[in-house]
């Protein structure tokens, strides 16, 4: 009776013991997400302070910035676009806190030149024309009053071509097959060819495209497409034009493919389609990495204005 006793009480033992363990590891859980719940509110905290600081520093940053920035206002806009110079004129106008309007002189520093400014209706103004396609960096505003120069940083970056010229861009779409026999390439596009017009300025393209190929820098065709419209927003139309060629050439040969449009002003954008070589086991070779790229830009004589890459 003792031993079985002894054994009853042991199995109670074991039943208390693992009873146990498992309060024991249900606690350790507990623990355990609180822990990692107290330490992401640590985290959160922290972040959120560190947010805070941040703020608070920008503002202040900003406050301080704004009290010693010695205008109120200031901007520029482009226009007066001139096709025959291929100039364009950039108004600018700073509006200061204080001012002499008979003892201050205000002056923009543009590309390391003083411009001086004209005082109109608590305005200083200045008109200043630039070649079109160049970019111009309007550093500072500098004033002068009985000696004492005090400038302003604007940091200003303009490119009036962004504002006044459209951009136009041209890609193949479609498919390209190539047939051989001996070193003869049977190269066959069928798709079209789809053109993106950023409505820029107040230019815009006629629906007449010309389509232009070489081989080996030789002219091979010459053909005028007629442009097909198909969609047109506020900001941009665009256009294709079917492609059904076959072209035969060797291996060795180097193939270009390029199209223009023109625009009211009798500017021409051109866009290279295909620019490679036929390698010796009848793999094109590319020479270019900016198809679909904005067009190069030509005026009405066939001399360049905008290269959209320069080499």
């Amino acid at each position: 009776e003792v031993l079985m006793m002894n054994n009853k009480l042991q199995k109670l033992l074991n039943i208390v013991m693992v009873v146990l363990l498992i309060l024991c590891f249900i606690q350790i859980n507990s623990l355990h997400d609180e822990l990692n719940s107290l330490r992401n509110m640590v985290n959160n905290s922290y972040s959120s302070i560190r947010n805070d600081i941040a703020a608070i520093s920008s503002n202040v940053r900003n406050q301080m910035e704004e009290a010693n920035n010695l205008l109120t206002d200031s901007g520029w806009s482009t226009g007066g676009l001139n096709i025959e110079d291929k100039t364009a004129t950039v108004s600018c106008y700073v509006v200061p806190k204080e001012y002499s309007p008979k003892g201050t002189v205000a002056e923009l520093i543009c590309n390391e030149k003083a411009v001086p400014m004209v005082l109109e209706n608590g305005k200083y103004v200045a008109e200043i024309t630039i070649p079109l396609f160049e970019n111009m960096k309007i550093s500072t505003v500098q004033f002068t009053e009985n000696g004492v120069i005090r400038t302003q940083q604007l940091n200003w970056s303009i490119n009036p071509r962004y504002d006044l010229v459209p951009s136009v861009y041209m890609h193949y779409s479609g498919s390209t097959r190539q047939g051989y026999n001996g070193n003869i390439v049977h190269r066959t596009y069928e798709g079209y060819i789809e053109l993106d017009f950023a409505h820029m300025g107040l230019a815009n393209i006629s629906n007449d495209a010309e389509l232009v190929i070489l081989v080996n820098g030789e002219e091979v065709e010459r053909s005028k497409r007629s442009l097909e419209k198909m969609y047109e927003n506020d900001y941009d139309s665009g256009y294709r034009t079917e492609l059904a060629q076959r072209l035969d050439v060797q291996k060795g040969d180097t193939i270009k493919m390029y199209m223009t449009v023109v625009d009211d002003n009798g500017w021409q954008y051109r866009s290279v389609l295909e620019d490679f070589t036929i390698g010796e086991d009848g793999a094109p070779i590319e020479h270019s990495e900016h198809y679909h790229a904005e067009a190069d830009i030509y005026d009405a004589n066939g001399n360049l204005l905008f290269a959209a890459y320069k080499e």
